[in-house]
């Protein structure tokens, strides 16, 4: 389905107070809200969801794997190991429990900072790597005490079950966990809060919400836990503490990158079903053309709708800020026609020919005052330098459209009366735009050879005798 006013673009969220479908810019946004609002009702917009418009997680298992490999993941990467080193050090040097244990969660918190980064930043379909900066500065949302409390949580569950029913009770529970942390970890990244991460109806939504390929999403989990757990084991009995510190936490950080970008992937590809408005967030550009995109596909909406005073505010709010001046002043121009105002036109149109950069969008600036004489056949523009630019646009257009005459003679109508006067515009066009006297003589030469008669002779021979004394002076210089 496309959106009703850019029926170009495919719309991506549905308003049923107003029944239209509107595109990515025709929303408006609010970083601080769930999902965008209808233009036109104010009431909040339902997504049509992406899982059905994005490659499938189990289509990208390279690009995960590739992840750690981008630039600030690596250097993330070999940070974290200097300072698992230091630490290794550390806790040989430095025998006391307690010490080890807050070395040992210090080195925990900035791994966990940073893989719950990157599941979020996933979670709004961007796969670049965050860079080490953003790991430190991450735990604002104290997730490490969150972990740290999810854990507690389950082997509180766990001890509990286990003095309520016996050992039976173990494993059982042991395989229920393990099948639910995927999706755990999902919702704790997701919503901040322990409680919904340990809901057993929350996680059953959340499975339920992602389907058969939770079962992928499980088994590629359960694989990389059971790798890095045989890693550990042999790490810790071959190697002294100080070499096992380094290349196990790198071990844990790589593969934890990649699974945690995955599980960020599948927050993206099944946000609506899991009932999270990432893309709203991930609408959300500071750049100077997505914002000048999403303001003019306002301006669309306004007036397809006949709500030409709020589309005028949107472009005057527009036309305050310097880098969209231009184009927001373009569209009043256009708007005040189509409304037939010819006041609000002419006032436009004056600020617009202000323009000091003026000579850099000659052709649309003629366009544009071709359009405005249509409508109001007495403006000119107040300003002598916009006059002068418009001319010498006139000036090349007029020749431009001699030279596609002359290219469009055919063979056979190479005698036809009107071909002197094409071959002398050609020969101004070369001299007087391109500054090419060389070939403007060329031409005339060949005019003045095939065609020695007629009342083109006398400018064409004036026109040579210019390109002539032209090139003497820049062969005297």
């Amino acid at each position: 389905m496309n959106c009703k006013y850019h029926t170009h673009e495919k719309a991506q969220w549905y308003c049923h107070q107003c029944d239209i479908s509107f595109c990515l810019n025709c929303c408006d946004i609010n970083q601080r809200e769930i999902a965008p609002r209808c233009l036109l009702c104010r009431t909040h917009l339902e997504s049509y969801g992406v899982s059905d418009k994005v490659t499938p997680f189990w289509n990208k298992l390279s690009e995960f794997n590739k992840y750690p490999w981008q630039e600030n993941a690596y250097k993330f990467l070999l940070t974290y190991m200097g300072i698992a080193f230091v630490i290794g050090l550390l806790t040989d040097f430095i025998p006391i429990t307690m010490i080890q244990l807050l070395l040992l969660l210090a080195l925990y918190s900035i791994g966990i900072g940073y893989v719950f980064t990157v599941l979020t930043k996933a979670a709004r379909g961007k796969l670049d790597a965050p860079s080490y900066d953003e790991a430190l500065t991450f735990n604002s949302d104290s997730m490490t005490g969150k972990v740290i409390v999810l854990y507690c949580v389950l082997i509180g569950n766990g001890f509990i079950g286990y003095h309520i029913f016996g050992s039976g009770f173990i494993l059982p529970y042991i395989a229920v966990v393990s099948f639910a942390t995927p999706a755990m970890l999902i919702v704790l990244a997701m919503e901040k809060h322990v409680t919904s991460a340990v809901n057993p109806a929350r996680i059953a939504s959340c499975v339920k919400a992602i389907g058969w390929p939770y079962l992928l999403l499980f088994g590629f989990s359960f694989l990389i836990d059971t790798g890095l757990e045989f890693a550990q084991s042999q790490l810790h009995f071959w190697l002294p503490q100080a070499v096992a510190y380094p290349m196990l936490f790198a071990a844990l950080a790589y593969f934890y990158i990649v699974k945690f970008s995955m599980f960020g992937y599948v927050a993206f590809q099944y946000h609506v079903e899991l009932g999270y408005g990432i893309d709203s967030e991930n609408l959300i550009d500071g750049s100077d053309n997505a914002l000048e995109k999403r303001l003019l596909a306002k301006v669309d909406v306004f007036i397809q709708e006949g709500r030409f005073e709020d589309a005028e505010e949107v472009l005057y709010d527009l036309a305050q800020d310097k880098k969209h001046t231009v184009k927001a002043l373009e569209r009043l121009v256009r708007l005040n026609i189509v409304r037939k105002n010819p006041t609000g036109a002419i006032k436009a149109a004056n600020n617009y020919y202000q323009n000091p950069k003026l000579s850099s969008i000659g052709i649309e600036a003629l366009r544009l005052y071709q359009e405005i004489v249509a409508f109001e056949p007495h403006f000119k523009p107040m300003n002598a330098k916009a006059r002068a630019v418009l001319l010498n646009q006139m000036k090349h257009k007029r020749y431009l459209e001699d030279v596609k005459k002359l290219t469009s003679v055919p063979e056979k109508m190479q005698s036809d009366v009107n071909l002197p006067w094409l071959m002398l515009a050609h020969a101004r066009f070369e001299s007087e735009v391109m500054n090419d006297d060389a070939n403007a003589l060329k031409m005339l030469n060949k005019l003045l050879s095939k065609h020695p008669r007629g009342g083109h002779q006398t400018e064409a021979q004036q026109l040579r005798q210019v390109c002539q004394s032209m090139q003497q002076k820049l062969s005297s210089t």
